[in-house]
């Protein structure tokens, strides 16, 4: 994992939990264009395993690589398994927002820049998933803004997780309880669709990699219905989405993703 800027405490882990941690590296860097592209994204960040609990990103952490990821038993051994893998992506996801906040903003738990411009450029489009839009409805709050774009590229990574999350009863009605009775939900909607992938794609560009790799989920045309295979989950006839590198969202700069 260290050629993808993981730090990996040694102790605790058990049978295979590494080697799902390093599937979940794995397709995120290939979206980013490799471990370079990983590096880019994220810096350094130190992970390591703990008996209890679920996942959690500390944004600062006072000493070297200044960045920590902890995740718990419970989450990295889920059914079906690969959504341990989800998880994992999830919390990296934290960490690549966290890489382009000030040291201040970290130390504050405060969103970076990747989840500022994301508040702006989506609009009143909901997030992908229940939780990547708000408990109960509380959208735009930092933390819900923090977890939707969590949520958003664990979403696009794994367009299985999307299908899976589309049987269950609290992803169908929380749209409807929440007064957003026109978007069908859970899956990417075009703005977080559009934006997420300009994300990655500016990494890849920044990495040398100037050739799209294969897309781990369609890459929808900005404005087009979407309708079939797993991630036609969102509703067709929405708005569509402006470039999310144009200046509402933040032209491409130095340094950070």
């Amino acid at each position: 994992l260290r050629p993808y800027g993981l730090v990996i405490v040694p102790s605790g882990w058990e049978g295979d939990e590494q080697a799902l941690v390093l599937r979940a590296v794995r397709r995120m860097a290939q979206a980013l264009g490799g471990a370079e592209g990983m590096r880019r994204a994220l810096g350094a960040v130190r992970l390591e395993k703990r008996e209890h609990g679920g996942g959690g990103l500390y944004a600062f952490w006072p000493r070297p690589p200044w960045m920590r990821i902890v995740i718990g038993r419970p989450t990295l051994h889920q059914q079906p398994e690969w959504l341990g893998e989800v998880a994992m992506v999830h919390e990296l996801a934290h960490a690549w927002d966290a890489r382009t906040a000030g040291i201040l903003f970290r130390m504050l738990g405060r969103p970076g820049r990747v989840v500022r411009e994301m508040m702006q450029f989506v609009g009143e489009e909901p997030g992908p998933t229940w939780y990547g839009s708000g408990l109960l409805g509380l959208r735009r709050t930092f933390r819900a803004a923090s977890e939707e774009w969590a949520e958003t590229v664990a979403a696009y990574l794994y367009p299985e997780y999307v299908a899976h999350l589309s049987s269950r009863p609290e992803e169908q009605g929380w749209p409807l309880r929440v007064g957003l009775s026109q978007h069908v939900r859970p899956g990417l909607g075009p703005r977080h669709q559009a934006y997420v992938e300009a994300r990655f794609r500016e990494i890849r560009e920044r990495a040398g990699h100037l050739t799209l790799p294969p897309a781990p989920s369609p890459l929808l045309a900005v404005g087009q219905e979407r309708g079939g295979g797993v991630m036609g989950v969102g509703g067709g006839g929405e708005a569509a989405a402006p470039n999310p590198l144009s200046p509402v969202s933040g032209e491409k700069r130095g340094k950070g993703a």
